[in-house]
């Protein structure tokens, strides 16, 4: 099964002009073979022991 990791940046700052950014998270998002998203998990910072999913992910059998 395919994936794509997504990093989640939030604004920290911004100085001169210049915007800063911190990474608080990512996104793990999983797809079929037809390119379909079949899960997406979510990692954060602010909550390090909680799995957050959008859908759980399928067994092949499904």
């Amino acid at each position: 099964m395919p994936s794509q990791t997504l990093n989640l940046n939030v604004k920290a700052n911004e100085k001169d002009g210049k915007t800063y950014w911190n990474r608080c998270g990512v996104a793990f998002v999983s797809t079929d073979a037809e390119g379909n998203i079949t899960a997406i998990t979510v990692k954060h910072d602010m909550f390090p022991n909680v799995d957050m999913v959008a859908f759980p992910k399928k067994d092949a059998n499904s």
